[in-house]
């Protein structure tokens, strides 16, 4: 939606199927803009992860959490909504990382990873 002087506001969805390595953490390629108002980031396990139990969801640089606490377990089509400290005012750019609370045994398993934010888009004139 924009106004007459090009000020306004875009809510967009971004979406990635994620292979989870063989790491400490996966980061994302997909990235919350800076001065993002992020709504959720929500998960959908696809394939299991192997060796780990939980994962956590958190931004890359800003350490924000927005799994349900206790982290998410790995099994597939296992979900979460993703709103833990959200809205959630992004001030930087940043991926988003998942944490599996064990090293996995194999780059396997897979998390589809959906975010819903808000941009303010200044006037022009």
């Amino acid at each position: 939606n924009v106004g007459a002087n090009g000020q306004g506001f875009l809510i967009s969805t971004l979406t990635e199927l994620t292979t989870v390595l063989a790491a400490a953490t996966t980061d994302t390629v997909i990235t919350i803009p800076a001065n993002a108002l992020v709504y959720y980031v929500s998960v959908l396990v696809g394939t299991a992860i192997p060796t780990a139990a939980t994962f956590t969801v958190t931004g890359t640089s800003s350490g924000t959490q927005f799994d349900v606490a206790g982290g998410i377990a790995v099994a597939a089509a296992t979900s979460d909504v993703g709103t833990r400290n959200c809205p959630y005012k992004n001030g930087a750019s940043q991926t988003i990382r998942i944490t599996p609370n064990l090293v996995p045994g194999a780059a396997t398993g897979t998390v589809r990873i959906t975010m819903v934010y808000y941009q303010a888009i200044v006037p022009t004139s």
